[in-house]
Order: structure tokens, then C-alpha cells, then sequence
């Protein structure tokens, strides 16, 4: 039985002391605030977008090789259709919802093992919402591990295989979608079903 505590990627224990640790590990977080922890907004989209990948575009001498820089955010914004003017486009002036198409792309941009994503379609449209659960259930389909973090029942329905709820910073019930209902959700984060996990 594992120590309680230990944290573990494919049943490796692993340390992750700073976000590069995690990086190095493969694991992206997708922030719930992207203008004040995802972002950078006056940065273009283009340095936005090769952020967290920088070291795949170093030569051996350490040297950012900027046509490269130049190639991957091109595909990232055409991958992720971002409605921008240009690569150059500082992202403070994109829509709420390119800027959060951005946000996924910095993350899944490092070809992630396991993706966080807090509330990834917080404060965006309908279409973008459609745009975002599409890439998120492509990413889970070729084996990224994505932890959904959400307080829309209805968008945990129907985006996660399992459902975990939280009250005061612990796990007080989990069960498989297929079991999981608003009212049963609702019941374990009032207190009113615990089980133990």
C-alpha cells in the first residue's frame, strides 16, 4: 500500500519541486485564471504558445532557434483555430476565448502525460466551449491522463469516465460517470452521502 502522500506518475514515485520538475515530467495545468497565472498578456501569441516547449527549440549551444518557434505556433494556432490577426498579436487583445484556446495550446503543446485542467472553459463562449472539449477528448484518446477540474455538473457529466467530489480539501466520494447524477454530486459536496474513498 502506498505511503500516504507519495506521489506517483504510472506507479513511479515521483518529486516535483517546481514547475519545471513537472514539466520535465510531462504534466501541464491549465490554469482557472488565465490573465493572472496562465498568461502572459502582453507577450505575442506566438511566445505564449512556445513557453512551456522552449528547450525543444534550443540548438545543442542553447540558442532558441526562432524559425522553429515560428513553425510550432503557426500550427498551433491553426490547430486550435485562435483568431488572430498574427503570431506577433500581443494576447491581452485576443477574445476571451482565443485567449483561453492559447492557454490549451501552451499545454498541450508539451505533449502532455497528464493534463490539470481547472475550469478550462470558464468565461468563453458556446463555440469555443465545443472547440475546447473537442481538443481535451482528442488529447484523452491518445492516452493523456486529464484531470478535470470543474463546477459545472453538467460539463463533468459529460466530459469525465470517473467523478471525484471534494469538501475542505479532501476526496469524500468517487464513483464512474455512469453512476454519478447532479442530485448525487450535490448530496457528497453538501455532506448528505459520504462514502469512503
Amino acid at each position: 500500500r502506498p505511503r500516504r502522500g507519495v506521489v506517483r506518475l504510472n506507479g513511479e514515485p515521483i518529486e516535483i519541486r517546481s514547475p519545471e520538475d513537472a514539466i520535465k515530467l510531462g504534466m501541464g495545468y491549465l490554469t482557472e485564471d488565465r490573465k493572472a497565472q496562465g498568461l502572459c498578456l502582453g507577450l505575442s501569441a506566438k511566445d505564449n504558445l512556445a513557453g512551456p516547449s522552449l528547450k525543444r527549440f534550443a540548438s545543442p549551444l542553447g540558442l532558441l532557434r526562432d524559425n522553429r518557434i515560428v513553425s510550432f505556433a503557426g500550427e498551433m494556432i491553426e490547430r486550435f483555430n485562435i483568431m488572430t490577426p498574427s503570431i506577433e498579436q500581443e494576447v491581452f487583445s485576443l477574445s476571451g476565448g482565443n485567449q483561453q484556446k492559447v492557454l490549451l495550446g501552451m499545454w498541450i503543446g508539451i505533449e502532455p502525460r497528464v493534463l490539470i485542467a481547472d475550469e478550462p472553459t470558464r468565461g468563453v463562449d458556446v463555440g469555443a466551449k465545443e472547440e475546447i472539449y473537442s481538443h481535451l477528448r482528442a488529447l484523452a484518446g491518445r492516452g493523456t491522463a486529464i484531470m478535470l477540474i470543474s463546477s459545472d455538473l453538467r460539463e463533468i457529466l459529460g466530459m469525465c469516465d470517473r467523478v471525484c467530489i471534494m469538501r475542505g480539501g479532501r476526496i469524500v466520494a468517487a464513483m464512474p460517470v455512469s453512476e454519478a447524477t447532479e442530485e448525487k454530486i450535490l448530496s457528497h459536496a453538501l455532506g448528505l452521502g459520504d462514502t469512503a474513498v
